[in-house]
């Protein structure tokens, strides 16, 4: 079962249009077999239930209200926007969840899918109980790995497989378990043959890392990535956590990894806040960072990833 904000109905979205900024997303969203589609990437944001709270001197309400204004400006409508964990500032109350979804009410009431993955300091039942309509309890709800919320979300040019690396709340290093990397394999052997990425919260544990960086990333990377290399049509890898924008390459299978930077506060005061824009097309993705700073030397600047 995905964690897909809902949509408003026809009543509130009336609303909302009126609500909203004049010329937001002027243009028409293309057609689904467009030779470019745009997709938003947003990760971190720490939402705490007052949209006044600062942490490291950052409002977070205000700075995932500004990266909700920019993607409103772009005036193509992307076909989708992925929250990439860390939703709630520290243990994912469901009233931290409430105002997160109230931010970003623009996006969705100009039926702008919103998807996310849950990260180390959301809590899933919270989140749940948040996000979604009412319906059946948890144990009758139709989920592909117990525990766990994961999805795939296509179009014609990309699949997203989206994980759920939260292990503890609360406790740095993520987990991914058995049950859902068979999951993930037997998702990949099925999905049309496109570029496909795998998004989940937690970075990956390298070989060169120290003991300190190991104990608070994924625990179970190496198992991940040995599936995904058996795997042609992944092309990467994408995870928040660290608060870092940047690009490698996982060292054993050489497979390439992006890094999103927060929307709420970076770990280094030279680091660029803000977002990630995804400019899709049949030959390539580029990620193109959208900081929050646009006189930082890294604003505009792209990772791109043939396909």
């Amino acid at each position: 079962m995905p964690i897909t904000l809902p949509l408003p109905n026809r009543r509130d979205w009336l609303k909302q249009a009126v609500a909203a900024s004049a010329g937001a997303f002027a243009a028409r969203l293309p057609a689904a077999d467009a030779p470019e589609q745009l997709w938003v990437l947003f990760s971190d944001t720490h939402i705490d239930q007052d949209d006044k709270a600062v942490a490291r001197e950052v409002c977070m309400a205000e700075n995932l209200t500004r990266c909700v204004n920019q993607v409103l400006k772009i005036g193509q409508k992307p076909f989708g926007v992925i929250v990439n964990g860390d939703c709630a500032l520290l243990d994912g109350k469901q009233e931290d969840y409430a105002t997160f979804v109230r931010l970003l009410e623009p996006l969705t009431g100009n039926s702008v899918q919103v998807h996310c993955t849950l990260g180390n300091h959301d809590h899933r039942t919270n989140f749940i109980n948040a996000v979604l309509p009412p319906g059946p309890p948890n144990a009758e709800r139709q989920v592909p790995v117990a525990d766990k919320h994961v999805a795939v979300v296509s179009s014609a040019l990309v699949n997203w497989v989206l994980l759920d690396s939260l292990h503890s709340v609360n406790i740095t290093p993520g987990l991914l378990g058995d049950l859902q990397l068979g999951w993930i394999d037997r998702t990949l052997r099925n999905l049309p043959k496109k570029p496909t990425f795998v998004v989940a919260h937690h970075n990956p544990m390298l070989a060169s890392m120290d003991e300190k960086k190991k104990g608070g990333c994924l625990q179970d990377s190496d198992a991940l990535f040995k599936l995904l290399a058996a795997h042609d049509k992944v092309k990467g890898y994408i995870h928040g956590h660290i608060h870092n924008w940047g690009r490698s390459k996982h060292e054993a299978t050489g497979l390439p990894i992006l890094s999103l930077p927060p929307v709420a506060y970076t770990f280094g005061k030279d680091r660029p806040a803000g977002w990630v824009l995804a400019r899709a097309t049949a030959e390539r993705v580029e990620f193109e960072l959208r900081s929050l700073n646009p006189a930082h030397d890294e604003h505009g600047k792209k990772h791109i990833i043939e396909v």
